[in-house]
């Protein structure tokens, strides 16, 4: 399992400072949400998250690759692949709407997961950070469909 180190937690300040959605926030709640991320490991063929589930939680891949499924009628459509220093679930985290995917891991996976408590507690108190959240995701989302 990965050990937090200054130059972990540096690598992991600089991957969230780099994603859209957080790009307005200062060092402090950068800070914040680096000390709240927990390591999680999981094995080939797990199921991260699950298209329709409530969001609750954020996911930054440290070692491993996933894939991106998307259930279009009665079959599931690999959108995507994600490997380390990428990221997913902030959507339905911050917009409160169920899961648009599955994600699911392609072998031994190490990710970094922020609960929804955790980032509510240090992001949306501050209305102005929840603002640009909100409308950095909404973009997002629009693009998404049009894709």
């Amino acid at each position: 399992m990965i050990q937090p180190t200054s130059a972990i937690f540096a690598h992991l300040r600089r991957v969230l400072q780099q994603a859209y959605f957080m790009q307005n926030m200062g060092p402090k709640e950068l800070d914040l949400l680096v000390v709240s991320l927990k390591a999680m490991r999981v094995f080939k063929g797990f199921e991260i998250i699950r298209q329709g589930e409530p969001g609750d939680a954020f996911y930054l891949i440290a070692a491993g690759n996933v894939s991106v499924w998307l259930k279009k009628e009665s079959r599931r459509v690999k959108v995507a692949e994600l490997r380390a220093d990428d990221f997913f679930g902030e959507m339905a985290l911050i917009s409160n709407e169920p899961r648009s995917a599955t994600v699911v891991a392609d072998g031994l996976t190490e990710l970094f997961v922020l609960e929804k408590s955790e980032f509510e507690k240090i992001l949306l108190k501050n209305p102005t950070i929840a603002a640009k959240l909100r409308a950095a995701c909404e973009t997002r989302a629009a693009k998404n469909r049009r894709s």
